[in-house]
């Protein structure tokens, strides 16, 4: 799906939640090469920048920008989505009872996730496409159809081990 989609899903899926903090979310990046960390940090200059590698030289470092908003989220999703693979994350959430599938509020492993131009949640490897990731309890993937139709939308791929 394009950004815009992609985008439009995860603010359905957020009002679906039964409680959600908007300042709960940030963006995060690798930057592999100075020109991609420059790009990022000149776009957004409150971004933090992890360096993983020795001596905070070595490639890649992690940029992770708080977000205060589904509007900032969403600027500032398009700006690092042309620089580099990216996604946000809304991880202050509750996912809603659903009681005719036996379920309980969710708060623990509720989060939603737009990988930008990747069909991973780390965005290790590169797609044309952006993906959304609903996060639920292991072994919930009812929950995560029941939230997918809330927005219109299926879950189309296995579930996957998360963090």
């Amino acid at each position: 799906m394009d950004l815009d989609e992609a985008l439009g899903l995860a603010e359905k899926l957020l009002s679906v939640a039964s409680w959600y903090r908007s300042s709960g979310c940030y963006l995060d990046a690798w930057a592999r090469n100075e020109d991609v960390l420059r790009r990022l940090t000149a776009a957004s200059p409150g971004a933090r920048v992890e360096w993983y590698g020795e001596g905070r030289t070595g490639w890649p470092a992690s940029v992770c920008l708080d977000v205060e908003s589904f509007e900032q989220a969403r600027e500032a999703m398009e700006t690092w989505a042309a620089i580099t693979r990216c996604y946000v994350l809304w991880h202050d959430l509750k996912w809603p009872a659903v009681h005719e599938l036996g379920l309980d509020e969710e708060y623990k492993y509720a989060e939603l996730q737009v990988a930008c131009n990747s069909h991973d949640i780390h965005c290790e490897e590169w797609a044309a496409e952006h993906t959304v990731f609903v996060h639920t309890r292991p072994g919930h993937d009812d929950r995560a159809a029941w939230l997918a139709a809330q927005g219109n939308a299926r879950v189309v791929g296995p579930s996957e081990f998360g963090w």
